[in-house]
């Protein structure tokens, strides 16, 4: 036990300022891990409905984050954004790579890099 809390007459159920500061980034830290993985869920979900309205195949059924980028909204506002990047086939036979721009819960763009390059934007 430290020796300062010896003079103070410290309870062992009390917490203090230092494990609070050791408390709170741990906190933090799960609430953007939570965050995180639920928009990275509308991601997927989001990718596997534009593939299968252009009957394409998404393979592996997951996708990667790359990096945080600013984008503007459908409104013209700069918006902090995530970028996920997703596989997916023609025929079955190639592999193509896509990407989903992702700010907050609302898609706004998904790329798909093939021969041509086909950018779909949304309302976001």
């Amino acid at each position: 036990m430290h020796p300062a809390r010896l003079l103070r007459g410290y309870n062992e159920r009390m917490y203090d300022i230092y494990d609070l500061a050791l408390l709170i980034p741990l906190i933090l830290l799960v609430i953007y891990w939570w965050r995180s993985s639920e928009r990275k869920g509308v991601a997927i979900a989001a990718a596997r409905e534009y593939c299968r309205e252009r009957e394409l195949q998404m393979l592996d059924e997951t996708l990667q984050f790359r990096r945080f980028r600013v984008e503007k909204d459908a409104r013209g506002q700069s918006r902090l954004c995530r970028i996920y990047e997703f596989d997916y086939s023609v025929d079955g036979k190639d592999r193509h790579t896509g990407e989903i721009i992702l700010c907050a819960y609302v898609v706004l763009r998904v790329i798909l890099h093939s021969a041509t390059l086909e950018i779909t934007e949304y309302g976001g």
